[in-house]
């Protein structure tokens, strides 16, 4: 097993660094993008109580990723994969630095809305660096259709939650999950260095 770097893996990581940084130029003058997280916020539902929802973001909580990555960890060591195992450990946990970092750098706060316990700042979503993270991991250690799917479906409704639930802006989400593409470039790109 193997981690593999993307084709044209420059041109990917110039594309997501420059939208990340158009997104971030916008919302700092209170653009187009922060009207348009209005304009979706009116159009979206707002279920702060729904017990699906917030079982989602239970179970997509950045401490439950962790443990889904140590999982993950043991499981590739088990199988003597120790590069691929250390390379997981390290896209997650450095990642995650990454974005407390952005998050107390950028201080955006949280929409009106949201939940008590979703506290701290709103840019990068905690849970959808997680997520996307570990998805896109997975699918470059198992690249097949079950756990593409399957993995895409867990990690949609994750991202959905963050915006049901008014955890985050529409624009946090996909800024996050840009942010993660462009480290897991990133990353990818050390492991073919470092092995």
């Amino acid at each position: 097993m193997s981690v593999t770097v993307i084709p044209h893996w420059g041109a990917w990581l110039i594309g997501l660094l420059v939208l990340l940084g158009l997104l971030l130029l916008d919302l700092a003058h209170h653009g187009l993008v922060a009207r348009f997280d209005d304009w979706a916020f009116a159009k979206m539902p707002h279920q702060p109580d729904n017990r699906f929802w917030n079982l989602v973001a239970w179970v997509g909580e950045p401490w439950a990723v962790v443990v889904y990555v140590l999982i993950l960890t043991v499981a590739l060591l088990v199988i003597h994969e120790e590069q691929a195992a250390a390379w997981v450990l390290w896209t997650l946990g450095i990642g995650n630095v990454l974005g407390i970092i952005t998050k107390k750098t950028l201080k955006r706060e949280r929409p009106g809305a949201h939940l008590e316990h979703d506290d701290g700042y709103s840019f990068p979503s905690g849970h959808v660096l997680g997520g996307t993270t570990l998805y896109l991991m997975v699918v470059e250690l198992w690249p097949i259709w079950p756990v593409i799917v399957i993995g895409g479906v867990a990690w949609l409704l994750v991202a959905s939650s963050r915006i049901i639930l008014r955890a985050h802006h529409v624009s946090d989400v996909a800024g996050t999950v840009l942010f993660a593409g462009a480290w897991f470039i990133i990353s990818t790109l050390l492991y073919q260095l470092i092995f």
